[in-house]
This record gives structure tokens, C-alpha cells and sequence, in this order.
């Protein structure tokens, strides 16, 4: 009977310790990465009334087994399903992480600041130190680091510090490929202006800094040709890069070629502010010290500053400038004035007058042949003054020599010159214009001076003294009379950037080689034009509007050769311009052509410098940095760690655990979660595993064992007390 009590004990007792593991699976229903654990009984020890005997042939007994009785149950083992995993639970939130297994168990490593242990937990955050840790203990997250060159370092696991100093920003990157696309319609207005049509580039240099490049498209002489010209560079505060006078900064040293210009003179006064109050500023700089004034009859109207026709001008010069041409040599500082008309001189015998800043006359005592000083006002310091323009003074100006052929540049400059564009010549006689495109040969004339043949020199020539193929062209000279007072009303003065950067006439520097023109006389309105030398130009099919080429046949890219700006640290690199998509076509002349930053890949687009503006983990557990750039960076990976027995971890609280003698070791490094196809989900945490179906139907069948274990004892002692009954 005794036997009976003690075994209902134990049996009460193992029910009980089973109803407690069941009361730990429920209460932790909602427990993230909580894993359920089972309770498995054993049996106690037996009692053995009589030893079992084997049969006996002789006696002709058989075998009697043993008589044993159990002593109970007893509480074996308790068994937790680590590698069941929980459903997913979304929550949005990009530092919830979720292991989805797919062959074997995997744990985050985490540190509790003196050991690593592993949960299954997945709550993560960053801490104000810039750390990620667990949301519920703050233990730091251990995962592998990223070297120098943004490759992972898989060793020893660390702690994973995903804010730092260093990925709060994105290096910048310079700007080394752009494209230009789009339609160019040859009836658009722009194109067919002396502005042209504008377009502009977004470029970044080297630490990050924006700038814009200025770009103006005009119709060329012919089907299909046009000319792209770079106008300017301008930094943040809309100042031209190319106003530093320390360096020989051309444009068409970046952008064509000064040894055979293509492009035109692309009008850019819109580009640059006049300063307030400098108007006065700007006519006194055009009519006094280093002023260069051209001929150029089809400009300006005919009126002088106070709207009245004009009668005189005056043409000056610094003393630098001329001393070669007198006797003895003039004071530094001293102005040379030439007058034509009015009181002081006529046309035809100027009036020459030597002075000093202050204005007094320093004319007696120097001796100067006025004649010298009026030629080289004809010629010398860019002065195209003079009294006719000939062939050869424009072949001359030109650099061209004996058996050089003409560029189109070239032909548009004689063109221009000798006014061969103009309906009629001074004396009314017809002109005929040189053809873009067509050879034209310069050769040397019975009078040695240079002349045009139409035709090229054959290259099988036997006698190459006798010319070249063609006729020899009968171009006509265009007379500028300086006693006609008609030439004043058709001058103007030329500038150059430096000039006007020095005196702040704009708000914003030009580059120093752009061309101011300003009328002298009438209401002193100017333009500002690039130079000759910069550009290319662009040829599209006339079958299907398709480009061609740009700058020379084959090619349909372009170089901004931005490496040339500086030889020593060089903010810049050379920008690779693809023309490839873009088109001539009708377009209801309207222009859609447009250059961005970037190939057709928008690679090589350049970058400023990046803000982070998120963090991001993928299904392998690198994380990312994005930034406001565009720039994605790799800041490390969360590593995982799997054990031969996950099951024999031991739990030690807060959804942790720790290695046992029986779990296998962890080496300190860990493994890539999706080295067997497991995977990271992000925005989503691992829920409990507990089946509240099955811990109810456990807790039925506890409820009765422990209800039948406690009749037994009750029954015991019923029968205990029958027993002691019986002395009565």
C-alpha cells in the first residue's frame, strides 16, 4: 500500500513540473523568437518481488518471469523545439530581421559585454552610439567589418557599429561622361540666332562642387551641318572658371581646336549682368587706354551718344604700345590720341596729340610720323582698321599660308571680311560668296601676294610651281575709308574679359578670351561673343536625321578636355560628350536637344558629397547606406551562427543562449546566413513557436494524470483506514 502512495506522489510531482513547462509555453505565446519545450517522463525505479527462472526439462516446470513492481514515474527530460521556427510577423520596421532557415538552425550573434551568445530574436536598433543591438537587453549585434576598398573582412566577429563618423557621408565623384539627345529642328529660331540655341551641362568636380557648363548650338552653311560651341563654365556663385588670368584658359583649348577653328561667334550677352553703375564705367574703359575699334559696316546705327550723327572719334593708345614708333621714348603712362575730324583734325590728316593721365600735352619734343602710327592702327594688337581689307590681309591674319586649304571657319572669315556675303560691294557691283565645304587653295599670285585658286593641288603633279587645279578667284577688296565719317557710325570697340574683370563691370567674370563688343558712338549697347576658335562642327544624314559626325567624320563624341584646366591638382577630369542619339528633324521648330550629366548607362555622372539618408539590410545581412547622392555603400554584414545540436543550447533568459559541452562550440567567426539558402527578411520578426492547440490538449491530459495520481492516493488511504479499522 505504501508503494501505491509513493508512486502517486512522484506522479503528482512529474504532472506538476510538466504543468509548469506548459505554463512557460503559453505565457511566452507572444515572446519574440521564443521557442515551445516538451516534457518527456520516465520510469522510476521497480521493486522486485522474485527473480524470473528459466523452464526445467528434468523437473518439467516451465519459466516463471520475474515479479517486480514500479515505484512511480520520475521527470526525464525536457526538450525545447529550437528548430521549429515561428511565423512571421510584419511590422515595417527595417532593423526588425527575420532568419528563415532552410537546412540547418542559425542564431544572431550577440554580445552581453563579457561573452557571445545567440538568439533567434531579430529586434534590432541603433543605439545613440551608433551601434545596432538588441532592442530588449541593448546587447550589440556581432557581424563582420568592411575594409578600405568596401569588401567584407570575414574574421573574428565584431561588434557591428553602422553609424559612424565615416558613412554619415558619401565621397563625392567627378563628372566624366555626358550625353546629349534630343532633336534639333533647322527652323528653329534659336538655332538660327546669333545667340544660338542654349544648353546647359551639370558638371562636379573632384571635391563635389557643382558647376554649369554652357553650350550653344547654331544652323551651319548646308543641309544638315551645325556648330556646338562651349560658351563658358560657371562655378556656384556664376562666375566663369575661365577668368583666371594666371593660366591660359581659352574655351577652345577645352572645347575645339585652336589650330583649326570650326565654331562661330556665338553671342552671349545674356549670360553676364551688368553691375549697377557701371555703365559710365564700361565707356570710359572703351574710350580711353588699350581700345581696339573694327570696321564693321553692317552694325550699329549711325548716331553718337547724344543720338545726333557723328562727326569725329578718336583712336588712343598707351605709350607701351608705340614707342617703336617715334623718336624718343614716351613716359610710362603717357596716351597717344589720334583725332579724325571735327576741330581739332580732319580725315585726312589726323591730329595727333601725346599726353599724360592728367591731360597735359606732352606732344613737343617727340617725333612721330603720323603716317606710322595710322598703320599700325591698320594692323598691329588685333586692330583690323584700315583703309581697305584685302585678300591678303585677311590670309595674312589668318595664318594660312602657300598651299594651305581652307577650313569652313576660314571660308566664313573671308566671307565675312571682304563682305562677300553682302548683296553689293562698296561701288554696287554683285559679290559671290566662298562655299562651306568646297576646296579652296591658297597660292601665290605673279605679284607675290597670296590668292585663292578653286581647286586643290594635285598630289600626282609634276610641276606643283604651276598652281593648283581650278581657276584662280578674282575676290574684290572692300574699302573702309577713314575720311568718310560714315566709318564711325559702323565701328566698335573690342574688350577682352580681362579688362572688364578688372574694372567689376559684371556682376560675374567672363572668361578672359570672350569678346566684348561695345558701339562707340549711339547708345553704347554691346554684345558679348566667344571667340573664333572654339567649337566643332556637326553633320547629320539627310535621309534619316541621324548624326553623322561631330568634328571629324567617324566620330560622333566629343571630349570637354576639363584634365587641361590645371596642371598641378587638377580639380577636373576630361568629360566624354556621346552625340550619338541626337537627331535633326522636323519638330514643329521646336529644339528638345539637351545634355545631361552621364552616359546612356548614367554612368560617370559625378556626384557632390552624400548625406545618409537610410540604412538598409539585405537577405544576406550586408547592410547599406544610401545616401541623398545617389551613392549606395556596403557597411558591414551580420554574421549567424550554427551548431551541430542546437537543440542542446542552454537557455539562459532574455530570448538567449549560450553553448553547452553537448551544443557544440562556436569558432568566434560565424557563416554566411545564406551560405545554405537561408535568407534575412527585413521588416519582420520570427513570432513564438508555441501551438496553443497543442499545449491545451497537453494540458488536458496533464490535468487528468495529476487528477488520477491524486485518486490513487485517496484510495490508498481509504483502504490505510479500513486496515485500522479492523482492531476496533
Amino acid at each position: 500500500m505504501m508503494r501505491a502512495l509513493y508512486s502517486s506522489v512522484a506522479g503528482l510531482k512529474t504532472h506538476q513540473t510538466k504543468m509548469d513547462v506548459i505554463g512557460n509555453n503559453i505565457s511566452n505565446v507572444n515572446t519574440v523568437g521564443f521557442k515551445s519545450s516538451r516534457v518527456t517522463f520516465s520510469t522510476m525505479m521497480y521493486q522486485t518481488m522474485s527473480n524470473p527462472s528459466g523452464a526445467n526439462a528434468e523437473l518439467g516446470t516451465g519459466g516463471v518471469n520475474a515479479k517486480q513492481i514500479g515505484l512511480g514515474t520520475n521527470f526525464a527530460s525536457t526538450a525545447v523545439s529550437i528548430e521549429t521556427g515561428g511565423a512571421a510577423e510584419s511590422t515595417g520596421n527595417a532593423f526588425d530581421l527575420k532568419i528563415s532557415d532552410t537546412n540547418s538552425t542559425s542564431f544572431y550573434i550577440v554580445n552581453n559585454g563579457s561573452e557571445n551568445v545567440f538568439t533567434r530574436a531579430g529586434a534590432f536598433y541603433v543605439d545613440g552610439a551608433g551601434n545596432l543591438c538588441m532592442e530588449s537587453t541593448g546587447y550589440t549585434v556581432m557581424g563582420w567589418q568592411v575594409d578600405a576598398n568596401g569588401n567584407i573582412q570575414k574574421d573574428t566577429v565584431s561588434p557591428l557599429k553602422i553609424m559612424t563618423a565615416e558613412n554619415q557621408t558619401s565621397d563625392p565623384e567627378w563628372t566624366t561622361e555626358a550625353v546629349c539627345k534630343g532633336i534639333l529642328d533647322d527652323n528653329n529660331a534659336n538655332v538660327n540666332s546669333d545667340t544660338g540655341y542654349k544648353m546647359n551641362l551639370k558638371i562636379f568636380d573632384n571635391l563635389g562642387y557643382p558647376y554649369t557648363g554652357r553650350f550653344a548650338v547654331q544652323k551651319g552653311d548646308g543641309e544638315g551641318y551645325y556648330t556646338i560651341n562651349l560658351t563658358d563654365i560657371l562655378d556656384q556663385n556664376g562666375d566663369s572658371i575661365f577668368a583666371d588670368e594666371t593660366r591660359d584658359l581659352a574655351l577652345g583649348s577645352f572645347f575645339g581646336s585652336t589650330g583649326d577653328p570650326q565654331g562661330s561667334q556665338v553671342d552671349i550677352t545674356d549670360n553676364f549682368t551688368m553691375a549697377s553703375g557701371k555703365a559710365g564705367a564700361l565707356r570710359r574703359l572703351a574710350v580711353g587706354g588699350n581700345n581696339f575699334i573694327l570696321g564693321d559696316p553692317t552694325t550699329y546705327p549711325s548716331a553718337n551718344a547724344d543720338g545726333e550723327e557723328a562727326t569725329s572719334f578718336t583712336l588712343t593708345f598707351d605709350a607701351e604700345d608705340v614707342n617703336e614708333y617715334f623718336g624718343a621714348e614716351l613716359p610710362e603712362g603717357a596716351i597717344v590720341e589720334l583725332v579724325y575730324g571735327g576741330a581739332e583734325g580732319d580725315a585726312e590728316t589726323p591730329t595727333l596729340r601725346i599726353r599724360s593721365r592728367a591731360d597735359v600735352d606732352l606732344k613737343e619734343g617727340y617725333d612721330a610720323a603720323v603716317e606710322n602710327l595710322d598703320w599700325y592702327n591698320e594692323g598691329e594688337n588685333g586692330n583690323t582698321i584700315s583703309s581697305s581689307r584685302t585678300l591678303a590681309k585677311v590670309l595674312e591674319e589668318l595664318g594660312v599660308g602657300r598651299g594651305d586649304v581652307l577650313t569652313n571657319s576660314q571660308i566664313n572669315r573671308i566671307n565675312e571680311e571682304l563682305h562677300l556675303n553682302d548683296p553689293a560691294g562698296e561701288e554696287g557691283e554683285e559679290t559671290v560668296a566662298l562655299e562651306r565645304n568646297r576646296s579652296y587653295t591658297v597660292w601665290t599670285g605673279d605679284d607675290g601676294q597670296l590668292v585663292l585658286y578653286d581647286g586643290v593641288v594635285p598630289e600626282d603633279s609634276e610641276d606643283p610651281a604651276a598652281g593648283p587645279e581650278g581657276e584662280q578667284l578674282e575676290l574684290p577688296e572692300y574699302p573702309l575709308n577713314l575720311t568718310d565719317m560714315d566709318f564711325l557710325r559702323k565701328a566698335y570697340v573690342k574688350l577682352n574679359g580681362s579688362q572688364l574683370n578688372e574694372e567689376g563691370i559684371f556682376t560675374n567674370k567672363m572668361p578672359i578670351d570672350v569678346e566684348l563688343r561695345y558701339q562707340l558712338s549711339g547708345s553704347g549697347s554691346y554684345t558679348i561673343v566667344t571667340p573664333r576658335t572654339d567649337g566643332f562642327t556637326m553633320k547629320f544624314s539627310t535621309t534619316d536625321g541621324s548624326l553623322e559626325y561631330i568634328g571629324q567624320e567617324g566620330s560622333t563624341e566629343q571630349i570637354l578636355q576639363l584634365g587641361e584646366y590645371d596642371n598641378t591638382g587638377n580639380k577636373f577630369t576630361n568629360i566624354n560628350i556621346d552625340f550619338s542619339t541626337l537627331k535633326n528633324l522636323a519638330n514643329g521648330k521646336s529644339c528638345t536637344a539637351a545634355l545631361a550629366n552621364g552616359d546612356l548607362g548614367a554612368e560617370g555622372t559625378g556626384k557632390k558629397v552624400g548625406a545618409m539618408t537610410g540604412l538598409t539590410v539585405d537577405q544576406s545581412g550586408k547592410i547599406y547606406g544610401t545616401y541623398d547622392n545617389g551613392n549606395r555603400a556596403l557597411i558591414g554584414q551580420i554574421a549567424v551562427a550554427r551548431f551541430a545540436n542546437a537543440s542542446g543550447l542552454e537557455s539562459i533568459g532574455n530570448n538567449c543562449f549560450k553553448t553547452t559541452l553537448n551544443s557544440g562550440d562556436f569558432d568566434g567567426i560565424g557563416v554566411e546566413i545564406d551560405a545554405d539558402g537561408s535568407k534575412i527578411s527585413t521588416g519582420e520578426l520570427e513570432m513564438s513557436n508555441v501551438d496553443l492547440a497543442t499545449e491545451f490538449t497537453q494540458m488536458i491530459t496533464t490535468q487528468r494524470g495529476y487528477q488520477a495520481n491524486s485518486r490513487v492516493i485517496s484510495t490508498s488511504d481509504s483502504i490505510l483506514e479500513e486496515l485500522v479499522n479492523l482492531k476496533r
